[in-house]
């Protein structure tokens, strides 16, 4: 099977030497491990390239047929990296590169393919694949932008000048809307309709939808986006337009842009589209199938957030608070280990507050939390630790804050990450979660955080063993052989949430601690409170905030 990648291989060893030498060595490959199969198939194409074989149509005609049987490999990979995103990022980022390098491949094989073609002897004989090609090319150019912007990465200008090349060459020769046919690999998608496609992608790329969220609706534009098309003179004042001669994607219409090398979209069809299903999904209470589903409340959720991108004319400020610009170096701690561990350090050095509070477990069977996962702790250990200059406060509102760094930190911050941020004239942490993540040339990453307090305290908090009689030691009030295996949380006194404020004292704790009922004991200086987990106001993989009644009290022996 690998015989192919010896220099001293016979041309029949070639497995993209003609369709049938591709199908035999397909059937070949391991069935079950889908990413060492994309490994021996990049090796292949490796091999392609060095080989001194010239490029034929015997050749394409395999390249398209590996390209085709390898569809569903791409989907199940595509999907099986959102599934593992934030359960294990390492498993996720093997998956990644997986179908990341295989996109590189196709791109330098199909543009090898393209200058082949173009050759003028050889024009008239490549001419009926040329649509194709170039289809396909700028194909796995948006299969690059989805794998990129699944993890908030913008393009370079070089990339985008990449993307305009191919399209306008296709656009000169005039296949940019010729019907690829039914045998090619990706079905009847024109050039431009893949052009298309690719350009909407990067406008969804607004750093606000997690990687399953934006897998979702990226197949629902494709869909949707079927109907758009390119002029060079708009039809309306409205929508969006393009330099194919640039070096970046779609702006939207000022009325001051004009050129020859502008192309003009309106994207109004698709923005249709999206307020018909968003109707089919708040009108499903309407239905005979009852009220809508928690999934069908997200993807309108996901709806909303892409409407905005896509509208054909936007008139009205989205955020829902004015905000003040401002560049003011901060320190940021990333997740809950690095908020709890900084909140504890000034109280360690400084005098005990006259009423600190301790939480400790009572009733209730024993609680073992899970096994910590190593492969999702990585933010508080590689992004928190970097010098405070590194990180500034760019501009705030009641309601967050937009944080920004560069040099390569925090390149691994995701959406849901809780976040404390002390600007250098605050003696305060502020307290907020990664609503909207961005990723810009030159390693330099904008988060916007929507703040959830603006005072927080650390706690402690116990798990109870069952009562031994008298056999223990009061301490305060407390029985210490009551106390079993320690934890940390974190305490929000009300008002929480500025913009939505939150009268209910609240606690932050690993998700894997938290039971709806959930009885504990907090202990202040003078109190002892029997508290109760109530409601959640908010949940992610490693962190639960919830509010907190309490049940009783009585005073500290």
């Amino acid at each position: 099977m690998f015989a192919f990648l010896k220099p001293s291989s016979p041309p029949a060893a070639d497995p993209l030497a003609s369709v049938r030498a591709a199908s035999t060595w397909l059937d070949e490959l391991p069935t079950l491990d889908i990413v060492a199969r994309q490994q021996i198939v990049l090796r292949a194409f490796g091999a392609m390239r060095q080989s001194t074989r010239p490029i034929d149509t015997a050749r394409v005609d395999a390249l398209q047929h590996v390209d085709a049987a390898l569809r569903s490999d791409r989907r199940k990979l595509i999907r099986q990296f959102v599934e593992n995103f934030e359960a294990s990022p390492r498993v996720a980022e093997r998956i990644w590169t997986a179908v990341f390098d295989l996109a590189q491949a196709f791109i330098g094989a199909y543009q090898a393919a393209i200058e082949a073609a173009l050759v003028p002897s050889a024009h008239a004989r490549w001419k009926p694949r040329l649509a194709q090609l170039f289809a396909r090319l700028i194909h796995y150019y948006g299969i690059d932008a989805r794998l990129r912007i699944s993890r908030h990465e913008h393009w370079i200008p070089a990339r985008w000048a990449e993307l305009h090349r191919a399209y306008l060459r296709a656009t000169e020769l005039g296949l940019d809307r010729d019907d690829p046919g039914a045998a090619a690999a990706g079905g009847r998608w024109s050039v431009e309709q893949e052009y298309v496609y690719v350009l909407l992608l990067h406008q969804l790329n607004s750093g606000n939808l997690s990687p399953a969220n934006f897998d979702w609706v990226a197949a629902q534009f494709r869909v949707w986006s079927r109907r758009l098309e390119l002029l060079a003179i708009p039809k309306s004042m409205e929508g969006f337009f393009v330099d194919v001669a640039g070096r970046e994607g779609l702006r939207r219409r000022t009325g001051q842009d004009s050129g020859a090398m502008l192309r003009y979209l309106d994207t109004t069809p698709v923005a249709e589209q999206l307020e018909v299903t968003l109707a089919a999904l708040r009108n499903a209470d309407a239905t005979e199938q009852g009220p809508m589903s928690e999934q069908g409340a997200k993807r309108a959720a996901i709806l909303e957030k892409a409407r905005a991108a896509i509208a054909p004319n936007l008139n009205v400020d989205l955020r829902r608070d004015p905000r003040i610009s401002c560049v003011q170096e901060a320190r940021v701690r990333i997740g809950v280990a690095r908020v709890i561990e900084e909140l504890v350090r000034p109280v360690a050095a400084a005098e005990p507050p006259a009423d600190q509070i301790e939480v400790f477990a009572v009733a209730g069977a024993p609680h073992v939390p899970p096994a910590a996962n190593d492969e999702s702790d990585t933010l508080s250990g590689s992004l928190a630790r970097f010098p405070p200059s590194l990180w500034q406060v760019r501009d705030r509102s009641v309601a967050g804050l937009r944080i920004c760094a560069s040099g390569g930190v925090g390149q691994s911050l995701m959406l849901g990450t809780l976040v404390a941020v002390r600007e250098a004239n605050r003696e305060q942490w502020v307290l907020g979660v990664v609503r909207r993540v961005n990723k810009f040339v030159g390693d330099e990453i904008e988060a916007g955080l929507s703040v959830i307090a603006e005072r927080i305290v650390a706690v402690s908090l116990h798990a109870q063993r069952d009562p031994r009689g008298d056999l223990g030691i009061e301490v305060g009030g407390l029985d210490s052989q009551d106390l079993g295996p320690r934890f940390d949380a974190i305490y929000l006194p009300p008002p929480s949430r500025p913009d939505k404020p939150l009268s209910a004292r609240t606690l932050i704790v690993p998700t894997h601690e938290y039971r709806e009922g959930r009885r504990l004991v907090l202990a202040t200086g003078r109190t002892i409170y029997t508290i109760a987990l109530r409601q959640v106001v908010e949940q992610r993989a490693d962190w639960t905030w919830v509010a907190m009644q309490i049940l009783d009290r009585s005073a500290r022996g």
